[in-house]
């Protein structure tokens, strides 16, 4: 099974990429963040011809989520159940694919550490984790976390972790809410598939940083142990990110053997 998670900054405008790249790649699940589209305007009819199911949230123009399924779309869950304001954002997906249960996410960014959105950012994290946790990890169900979580969780994951280790992305309280999905069993797969490579999944659309590689790891999967041990591989495709007219996030793709 392939799973692919990808922030499209916008579905819509990058429709033609998305489309063009799962052709190519052919994945059997992919979770899409920053759709920044209404459930009504998303473009069901392209994905659905290639014989996907959908799950989309609904989205204001500056996020949304959505995942999309050739092996099965059930027990679909949108949003963290019982959440309420400010939590109650239409940020995560869960949905039971092919017999594991996906779960694909968009994290809140933060902005700036000390700020009531950074606060909003951890709490909301916090409660992911124990909404994951209640779905499935306390049963050991065969789970994946996928998506942005808008952390970067070690230095290795940042080009310059000197001028960054404290700020938003990259402060010691993100980095304790992303070690805290590890605490419940989860393996990071791409670090464990890349354990020197930076693996860098967003570059700032300023200046050069893509072409000097100025980047932070901030898109993720993670997987339950039992899982990983049948990930072949887990990627990211930094191609797609110099292509014109591309979103400045590239995907993550998990390859799992699954058997019978």
């Amino acid at each position: 099974m392939r799973i692919a998670s990808w922030n499209v900054d916008s579905i819509r405008a990058r429709l033609h990429l998305v489309l063009d790249w799962m052709d190519r790649h052919e994945p059997d699940v992919v979770c899409l963040q920053e759709t920044k589209v209404a459930q009504r305007r998303f473009p069901r009819v392209d994905l659905e011809q290639r014989g996907y199911d959908l799950a989309v949230t609904e989205s204001d123009g500056s996020g949304g989520v959505a995942m999309l399924s050739r092996v099965g779309l059930e027990n679909v869950v949108i949003g963290i159940p019982g959440a309420v304001a400010p939590l109650n954002q239409p940020r995560s997906i869960s949905a039971r694919c092919g017999g594991l249960r996906i779960h694909t996410l968009y994290g809140p960014n933060g902005r700036k550490v000390g700020t009531q959105h950074h606060a909003i950012k951890l709490a909301w994290l916090s409660l992911f984790r124990t909404w994951v946790d209640l779905d499935g990890m306390q049963a050991a169900a065969p789970t994946v976390v996928i998506g942005d979580f808008n952390v970067a969780p070690a230095d290795v994951d940042i080009w310059e972790p000197s001028r960054y280790r404290k700020r938003n992305l990259t402060s010691p309280p993100e980095r304790a809410a992303f070690e805290a999905f590890l605490d419940l069993g989860l393996v990071d797969v791409v670090r464990r598939c890349n354990p020197t490579e930076p693996a860098f999944t967003w570059w700032n659309r300023r200046s050069d940083f893509y072409e000097t590689d100025r980047g932070w790891r901030l898109d993720h999967a993670l997987v339950d142990a039992v899982t990983a041990d049948r990930v072949r591989a887990a990627w990211v495709d930094r191609d797609e990110r110099a292509k014109e007219g591309s979103s400045d996030h590239a995907p993550v793709v998990l390859d799992l053997d699954l058997g019978h």
